[in-house]
């Protein structure tokens, strides 16, 4: 699994184009930090008419252990006239099962992303959705050992949809899986510099560990390839923009946020 998974399980179900996870538009919300398009979008024409609106953003499989934070900023693009409101989970099971069915049943399921890690607005309030950048951070507990994961980002809305009194807009910007502290027996004391930042051509990564591999994804986490030589990434034809690079050393996992001048 290299790239972020988009699944719209909402009932009844919406537009096929602007109904589901996208890159963000410039004249909506903007980002928290890069270019005016680079955060992820998602919007009250998930649903149909008036219904469920159950959308998800998942990213490839990430592995985690208990310390570590997963941290993303979110906002509302509306003014509270129709609440919004977004869950994130995780899926930490061995086989990831994506929310399945149709209609009321696949507005309903989880699949195994069983582990709600935190709701932002659960009582679909006026004001329970901030209206400005807000970063929000989540501390993983409860698993044993180091485990490969997956994250989601569930855009959920009851009464929501095109015709519903709730759901208007939402962004989502600078997602991270950090380990900021390491337990004493880890052995491996990473230092890790991503440099320069922007940067017009090659992205150097300066590591104490061993990278095995480095790859780049845009907003809407899509895979881009690009050219890794062990040292610096080659960037010289990639689009200005924000993007995002996912280093791997052994069963760690780093991302890091670059822009392209």
């Amino acid at each position: 699994m290299t790239t972020w998974t988009a699944l719209n399980k909402s009932t009844p179900l919406g537009s096929t184009t602007t109904g589901v996870w996208r890159q963000g538009p410039a004249d909506h919300i903007g980002s928290q930090a890069g270019g005016d398009t680079s955060y992820a979008f998602c919007n009250y024409s998930s649903a149909t008419g008036t219904g469920t609106i159950s959308n998800w953003l998942i990213t490839p499989a990430v592995t985690i252990k208990n310390g570590d934070i997963i941290s993303f900023y979110s906002m509302s693009g509306g003014d509270g006239t129709y609440p919004d409101r977004m869950e994130l989970r995780l899926s930490t099971a061995a086989t990831t099962v994506l929310p399945t069915g149709t209609g009321t049943t696949g507005a309903t399921s989880v699949g195994s992303f069983t582990t709600l890690a935190l709701t932002i607005n659960s009582a679909l309030t006026s004001t329970g959705y901030p209206f400005s950048y807000t970063k929000y951070d989540y501390t993983v507990t409860g698993l044993t050992g180091e485990v490969a994961s997956r994250i989601a980002f569930r855009y959920y809305v009851t009464g929501g949809g095109t015709t519903g009194d709730f759901s208007d807009n939402i962004g989502v910007d600078t997602f991270s899986v950090t380990r900021p502290v390491m337990a004493v027996s880890d052995v491996s004391k990473t230092k890790l510099s991503v440099y320069p930042n922007p940067t017009s051509d090659y992205l150097k990564i300066n590591s104490s560990d061993k990278v095995i591999s480095a790859e780049v994804f845009d907003v809407t986490g899509k895979n881009i390839p690009v050219k890794y030589d062990g040292t610096s990434l080659d960037v010289r034809s990639l689009p200005k923009g924000t993007y995002l690079v996912k280093l791997k050393f052994g069963a760690e996992v780093n991302v890091q946020k670059f822009i392209k001048e």
